[in-house]
């Protein structure tokens, strides 16, 4: 009996998934943020929204009783994940961003964090890129412009094709990431959190966004543990933003530096590789241009509220540091004494506390905390990701 509650749960996400994506091709403009469909759809993508939302929740609670069987959490992930494929381009144009910045080195040969879109005006990628983001460099590593190109040289000029490899991708590393923590942990309780997240699917399949490809490396790295393997990976996975920069030392503690030499090797044999092809492919742009995509700002931030209740926006910000810091260093007390890393909890108190928070970025705790199966990480990460998701694509 338990086992039927589980199936029915895992099929009532999934068809409020679908729901919600068919509400979205009812609007004149879906990728942007809020969606705001016309007609009976207005309220349907509205509900549907918030059902899917419940209902991963649901599963997440279902698991850890053990109503939800493994398979059936990993059967409806997989639909889930890939159900926005379906539909248009979702809650955001930064696919087209990514395509006119690699364009910028793959059709123009420039160095995209010395030359912006706005060189090319008549290039596809350009035109159809936000205006405001046109005249901007590359904002982030160079693994994350290579990677970039890959989609890019598969859509030649077409913008239709551009979006669609972009999702695809960013599909892809979510079901690997998905893959990777089912694997390792056995537990449809992660599952249901990375894989019925609602926020995780119409952002990814249905937004596009690279951060579902360091993502996968980060929880690459920590299945791969103290290896020479998973060594390696940290670098790989910082080059595409610092994110990895917080959940290292955390890992480091929680085993209070008792790594093997051979991850050591292969943690500073990688850095030192990726410097260089680095250096070779960008020079030293690559560097300011990464450093800036931090002084971005956005309305859902804690920092936002900061400015709301009068602060100046430089004072919220070194407040949000200061209480980021502090957590932080609890965290890594408690994971040295205790051996638990609460990472995921450190990832989304990072989200609430920066200046630039968008809402794909609960990616990162949500992946981190369903593979670390931590209690708080779970419950920090789910919070934030219906947060996040109900105040920036519901138009209430």
């Amino acid at each position: 009996m338990k086992a039927l509650v589980g199936w029915a749960a895992a099929a009532a996400c999934v068809a409020a998934t679908a729901v919600a994506v068919a509400a979205a091709r009812h609007a004149a403009h879906a990728d942007g943020s809020p969606i705001d469909p016309s007609g009976a759809w207005h309220g349907t993508w509205i509900a549907a929204v918030l059902a899917a939302l419940a209902l991963s929740g649901a599963g997440v609670l279902l698991a850890r009783r053990g109503a939800l069987p493994l398979r059936a959490a990993v059967a409806a992930a997989v639909i889930i994940q890939v159900l926005p494929l379906a539909g248009p381009l979702l809650l955001s144009r930064d696919a087209y961003l990514y395509w006119a910045e690699a364009r910028v080195m793959t059709v123009h040969h420039a160095n995209p964090y010395r030359v912006t879109p706005s060189r090319y005006p008549q290039d596809p990628g350009t035109r159809v890129a936000s205006a405001q983001w046109r005249t901007q460099k590359e904002p982030y590593g160079p693994g994350w412009a290579a990677l970039g190109t890959l989609p890019a040289l598969a859509a030649g000029t077409s913008r239709d094709a551009a979006q669609l490899g972009y999702r695809v991708l960013a599909t892809l590393a979510v079901l690997a990431t998905l893959a990777v923590i089912a694997m390792r942990t056995r537990s449809a309780q992660s599952v249901a959190l990375l894989g019925w997240s609602p926020l995780v699917a119409l952002h990814y399949a249905g937004g596009g966004h690279s951060d579902a490809v360091f993502t996968l490396v980060i929880v690459g790295a920590l299945a791969l543990g103290t290896s020479a393997a998973g060594g390696a990976l940290w670098p790989v996975a910082a080059t595409f933003k610092a994110v990895p920069l917080v959940v290292l030392p955390l890992e480091l503690a929680r085993r209070r530096l008792r790594v093997p030499r051979a991850f050591w090797l292969g943690l500073a044999g990688s850095a030192l590789a990726l410097l260089v092809v680095a250096f070779a492919l960008f020079g030293m742009g690559w560097i300011s241009g990464s450093l800036e995509a931090a002084h971005g700002t956005s309305p859902i931030g804690g920092v936002h509220f900061l400015t709301e209740a009068g602060l100046r926006h430089r004072y919220g910000v070194a407040i949000g540091g200061f209480v980021f810091v502090a957590i932080y260093v609890v965290l890594l007390r408690v994971a040295w004494g205790t051996g638990r890393a609460h990472s995921g909890l450190a990832l989304a108190t990072l989200c609430m506390c920066a200046s630039l928070l968008r809402p794909w970025y609960a990616l990162w705790p949500l992946a981190v905390a369903a593979f670390e199966q931590d209690d708080p990480s779970l419950a920090a990460s789910y919070a934030l990701s219906v947060y996040v998701l109900v105040s920036d694509a519901l138009p209430l």
